[in-house]
């Protein structure tokens, strides 16, 4: 393997006009940000500036924001663990315990349901995979905070949190699950059913 001999940079000529350059850069810089600061300060130019938590901040209605989980008009969780979310996530950070009813209508619900927040990327695609309406992820943005315990999300949290208002109940029907399919799916239909929720 030979060795390749390459010229040595030029050296600068002098230093004070390097720093020259530096210095007018970072003033064009500044004067931007002078004459933006006081524009606003005199009101000539309307400023985006929220004063939050004091302003809330509103986001459009496709905002994918905290999740929670939905109630049957009974009170209880609509989910009945079929992993489809879990199975659709593609961060992996949906965990659900599954555990038998005991009324015979309704065949599981889920004993554990947590979703490791931090891992989360917020695709919208448990929302989607859902049947039965069971996750949704609503319009709260805030979720700061200090405390590890707090940033995986149990069922309880999910279902009844102070933000919630006493839950939120489906709006879907009981039996309501997938509409009709009038012709048989092909394989690729089946995968894109599974995998991205088209139902």
């Amino acid at each position: 393997m030979g060795v390749i001999k390459v010229a040595r940079p030029p050296k600068d000529r002098s230093i004070f006009h390097a720093a020259l350059g530096y210095l007018t850069t970072i003033a064009q810089g500044m004067g931007v940000t002078l004459k933006i600061f006081i524009k606003q300060l005199t009101h000539m130019e309307k400023t985006e500036t929220l004063e939050w938590p004091e302003q809330a901040v509103t986001y459009g209605d496709r905002f994918k924001g905290k999740h929670f989980l939905t109630k049957r008009p009974d009170g209880q969780v609509r989910c009945t663990a079929c992993f489809l979310c879990a199975t659709a996530c593609p961060a992996q950070c949906i965990y659900i315990q599954a555990g038998q009813h005991p009324e015979n209508a309704t065949e599981k619900f889920p004993v554990r349901f947590e979703i490791d927040i931090l891992r989360c990327v917020f695709c919208g695609y448990c929302e989607e995979a859902c049947p039965v309406d069971a996750i949704r992820l609503g319009p709260e943005y805030a979720m700061a905070d200090t405390d590890e315990k707090k940033w995986v999300y149990t069922k309880d949290y999910l279902v009844d949190r102070s933000e919630l208002h006493g839950g939120i109940t489906s709006i879907k029907l009981e039996n309501e699950k997938h509409p009709s399919i009038t012709h048989e799916p092909s394989a690729e239909e089946r995968v894109s059913v599974v995998r991205f929720g088209h139902h």
